[in-house]
């Protein structure tokens, strides 16, 4: 999806100009709202296209390809348009986004006509496919790409929740008076649960900014980010797993102590160079 963001991006300038020459040599009477669903015939890659006025108030039904809704007409819209609508040169188009109605990634145009706005909102990938900006491939990799990090994250959260009931589960059997050693069951409940724990945290992570795409458009949540919260997750189950070491060692035999102050220094060495890369991405 990023690739497909960047080249939009270098031709933006570019699609914005083959919209208003289509929208030119149009016959289309834009300012009569029974003729917007002609627009159709015109744009390959148009979803749904309406009208308001100045004021955002809705002039005409929102026209898809195949109906039309009329709820909305007369009232103020309260969708992204009134927030994001900055008409320089009377004309804007939005960056992509995963519209709520069709559950697809589109592009807002908005070109201003006499006192009206015309609001189209375009298939992302048909457009730039229509403008040879892109093709079915490059779709077809990015889709398999997603689709593999989503079973990767929907089977690391599967691990996950077997960890996490299978330690609880353990330990309610030494609760019940199945096993004896009632210490040794906390132990090994607790180092499942902060494995659960890490391996649930990366699979949210993964499935957040490989999948769900919930921000697309900056690189504070890419692939940087998803590194910073999965080393986080480390650094917490590490923690975890090193107090429940002392704790271990106190009860046993303190020579062992060592390999917990190992475990705390590396602890420490991660967090330390966590936070110089977190400053380095700052800067940049």
């Amino acid at each position: 999806m990023k690739e497909f963001i960047s080249i939009f991006q270098k031709n933006k300038v570019n699609i914005i100009q083959e919209l208003l020459k289509k929208l030119a040599d149009s016959k289309i009477d834009y300012l009569n709202s029974k003729e917007l669903n002609k627009a159709f015939v015109d744009f390959n890659a148009l979803d749904t296209i309406y009208a308001v006025d100045e004021n955002f108030v809705q002039l005409s039904p929102i026209f898809n390809r195949d109906t039309k809704d009329g709820e909305f007409i007369s009232n103020k819209i309260k969708n992204s348009l009134k927030s994001n609508t900055y008409l320089k040169n009377e004309y804007f188009i939005s960056a992509p986004y995963v519209s709520s109605k069709t559950n697809k990634f589109v592009v807002t145009f908005v070109k201003k006509i006499d006192n009206k706005l015309i609001a189209m909102d375009f298939d992302f990938y048909k457009l730039l496919k229509e403008y040879n900006h892109t093709d079915l491939k490059a779709k077809l990799f990015t889709n398999g790409v997603q689709i593999v990090y989503g079973i990767i994250g929907i089977s690391l959260t599967a691990f996950a929740l077997i960890l996490i009931f299978y330690s609880l589960y353990d330990f309610t059997s030494h609760l019940l008076g199945i096993a004896n050693n009632i210490f040794q069951s906390i132990f090994k409940s607790t180092i499942g649960l902060t494995l659960g724990l890490a391996t649930f945290d990366l699979a949210k992570n993964l499935l957040e900014h490989e999948v769900i795409f919930r921000d697309h458009t900056t690189e504070a949540h890419g692939s940087n980010t998803l590194l910073i919260k999965f080393l986080i997750s480390i650094v917490i189950a590490l923690a975890i797993e090193a107090l429940m070491m002392v704790f271990k060692i106190a009860i046993s035999d303190y020579k062992d102590i060592l390999y917990a102050v190992y475990l705390l220094l590396g602890i420490g060495f991660l967090l330390l160079t966590m936070s110089q890369y977190n400053k380095y991405l700052i800067k940049k």
